[in-house]
């Protein structure tokens, strides 16, 4: 039924909900995980070059740990870091790839948080053109 799932990262833990039951479904399925993680692009200085090569490099470690527990379990899996906007991003990876589901974990923030924060997630489901399983993170990861 999903042979793409996509799994969106951010380094926090809150998010890493979302491998719990994205590895589940892949499992299930025989599905290959992509997991992606955006490093938001800022452009004000010459400086922010330095900053954005080292947040891209701590990313790219960070995902490959993240794949290696996948591989682990015997799912298949894909993983890349773009850059720029991150929910544009993230509909783009989704579009480009193929990707039949998107799982990703959410803040739960609702109302004027919701407002003043944005929402990843939300932006996500309003426009993807695939189902998007949102999961409401707690403290406590799963995978």
């Amino acid at each position: 039924m999903y042979k793409h799932i996509l799994v969106t990262l951010d380094q926090s833990e809150l998010a890493e909900q979302a491998l719990g039951h994205a590895a589940a479904m892949a499992k299930a399925f025989g599905s290959t995980v992509h997991l992606v993680s955006v490093v938001r692009v800022v452009t004000r200085e010459s400086a922010v070059s330095v900053e954005l090569e080292a947040k891209v490099d701590s990313a790219r470690d960070y995902m490959k740990g993240i794949r290696k527990r996948f591989i682990e379990q015997g799912i298949e899996t894909e993983w890349d870091v773009c850059q720029g906007d991150v929910g544009e991003q993230i509909l783009l990876y989704c579009e480009q790839q193929e990707c039949d589901l998107v799982v990703m974990s959410t803040h739960g923030r609702s109302g004027v948080g919701r407002w003043v924060y944005g929402s990843i997630a939300d932006r996500v489901l309003r426009y993807a053109s695939v189902p998007v399983l949102l999961v409401r993170a707690s403290e406590t990861p799963e995978l």
